[in-house]
């Protein structure tokens, strides 16, 4: 469903007509990068230090009857201005049209039961090779910085930086492939599987935050759990 785009600063959220509700999900997301562990704040920005600018981005997502379902916000980096040695490898390994279509059929030909799952938060707090900074925009920040611009430090990955992608793959990688033991397919990066499908086998389809499951529900749901 299409996303309407709100108000595009935090005074100007204030000042709306849903304020209440969009203050709301300002606090949300900034419970969930303190939760993630994103970034900590700093006093200065070291001398050479690498700086991107941060902004707010609101979305309110209508339902039939033209009222609002969900207030959506959510903090981003601006990649825009990162330099390149703020970053190494961007690229994030992902299915096509193509793999999905010969996922279902193995499901398909084998009886096997199918779960999606969408992860919110991939792109936030993954680790983070390099060191940027960056002053926040206003918002719902802890005392003392209040309504303030503090500058913060990012430990992890935040939303629209160039290597959040990259780094949300590579940790998605290691648990497949070290954790849950599966194989990752080499002419398709993001597709991983492991077992007899006739018995305890799993397709296990990755499109970024979107995982598609395929194989015996007992099986599904450990590796969902």
């Amino acid at each position: 469903m299409m996303i309407e785009q709100g108000p595009k600063t935090y005074h100007a959220a204030l000042d709306a007509e849903d304020a209440k509700q969009s203050k709301e999900a300002i606090g949300k997301e900034v419970a969930s990068m303190e939760s993630h562990d994103v970034f900590t704040f700093v006093e200065k920005v070291p001398d050479g230090a690498s700086m991107i600018e941060s902004r707010w981005l609101r979305g309110r997502k209508p339902i039939a009857n033209q009222t609002i379902d969900k207030w959506k916000v959510r903090l981003v980096g601006r990649s825009d201005l990162q330099n390149p040695g703020d970053y190494s490898d961007i690229t994030s390994p992902v299915i096509d049209s193509a793999l999905i279509g010969l996922a279902l059929g193995l499901a398909a030909k084998h009886d096997l039961e199918i779960a999606v799952l969408n992860i919110p938060t991939a792109s936030l707090g993954c680790h983070l090779h390099e060191t940027l900074d960056m002053p926040l925009p206003d918002g719902e920040w802890p005392d003392p910085y209040g309504h303030t611009r503090p500058l913060v430090k990012q430990k992890k990955t935040l939303y629209g930086i160039k290597q959040a992608n990259r780094e949300y793959y590579e940790e998605i990688f290691d648990f497949k492939v070290h954790d849950l033991n599966l194989q990752a397919s080499i002419a398709a990066p993001g597709l991983f599987f492991g077992g007899n499908l006739e018995s305890n086998g799993v397709v296990n389809p990755i499109y970024i935050n979107d995982i598609m499951i395929i194989g015996k529900s007992v099986l599904i749901n450990s590796i969902a759990s």
